[in-house]
């Protein structure tokens, strides 16, 4: 049976725009309806679920509790409804068209390749080019519009506030070691020591977030990196070194989640403190979203969900064996 709310989909169209402007005039311009329809609207849209939705000031617009509560479904519905119209678009041969995606190694690893081939197998004529970078690189080639998107780490020194960013899920930093090295065993371990006499193998952090808190670490503890290191981007080339020569990488937990989730992985502990890190999806503030790369953003995202279900296992069953 059809909900009663299903015959004001033009309300709460009207109502998301209000919540993502946070201004009537700045919403009506964009929907092209008069501020006093757009203001009728909400308050029919109101008066149908028997509550405020909106508090108005000066400054203009906010949400209420339950104008919050019905966002998730409203974007929910768009992007069901994106999804329909690319594979019609798709059936009818109309979406001849070129998305172009920036990613890391986390996210070209670990997310893009599903979501691809979901996206391919259910829109087919389009094409997608993938370019792996450092996210400050790619995000400058995000805003001269090289880029369609980009997946990559937060930026936490606000030189891309201009654009859109998106949280997809949580990445921890860990020291990892195959089950039978010889640190395995140990339960708790010198920062100093570990990063100063160890062989690493660690992603390539060149002016990254994580590079800033690892540099705060090792200035906390009055250390630096030993020189027999490895950097890299490859994932193939760290696990070799980590299984096959006894090195301790400084790894994402989702590029080893398997490998620490079956027990193939021993993460170590010991004196060090790093933060979280998210894996964000940034796209231009403003840009028009076709069918087509709506569907992918949203298989993109599918995909992140799954993956914050396996990290959250497998930072559960670290926190159950830890000591």
């Amino acid at each position: 049976m059809r909900s009663k709310l299903s015959r004001y989909m033009t309300n709460l169209e009207h109502f998301a725009t209000v919540v993502e402007y946070g201004n009537i005039s700045a919403a009506s311009s964009v929907l092209g309806i008069t501020q006093p329809a757009l203001t009728r609207s909400i308050m029919r849209l109101e008066e149908v679920l028997g509550t405020q939705l909106l508090h108005r000031s000066a400054r203009g617009v906010s949400p209420t509790e339950c104008g919050m509560a019905i966002m998730d479904p409203i974007h929910a519905a768009e992007s069901e409804l994106n999804k329909a119209l690319a594979v019609v678009q798709a059936i009818r041969g109309d979406n001849e068209s070129r998305i172009i995606c920036g990613a890391g190694s986390v996210s070209m690893n670990h997310i893009l390749p599903s979501a691809v081939s979901q996206t391919k197998r259910r829109l087919g004529k389009v094409q997608i080019n993938l370019v792996e970078g450092r996210t400050h690189e790619l995000l400058h080639k995000l805003r001269n519009c090289e880029l369609d998107l980009v997946l990559g780490i937060e930026q936490t020194d606000g030189l891309f506030a201009d654009l859109i960013s998106e949280r997809l899920l949580d990445e921890e930093f860990y020291f990892c070691v195959r089950a039978g090295h010889p640190l395995a065993s140990q339960s708790e371990l010198n920062f100093s020591d570990l990063v100063s006499r160890e062989q690493l193998v660690m992603p390539v952090l060149s002016s990254s977030p994580v590079e800033r808190a690892l540099n705060l670490e090792l200035s906390r503890h009055g250390c630096e990196l030993g020189d027999h290191r490895v950097e890299t981007l490859s994932h193939a080339v760290m696990r070799h070194l980590v299984y096959q020569d006894d090195y301790v990488a400084f790894c994402s937990s989702i590029w080893f989640h398997d490998d620490i989730h079956s027990g193939s992985l021993k993460v170590l502990r010991g004196n060090w403190d790093l933060p979280q890190f998210g894996t964000m999806l940034f796209r231009r503030s403003g840009e028009v979203t076709t069918p087509w790369l709506a569907y992918f953003m949203n298989e993109i995202r599918s995909v992140a969900a799954r993956l914050r279900s396996a990290a959250t296992h497998s930072v559960n069953k670290v926190q159950s064996v830890a000591p």
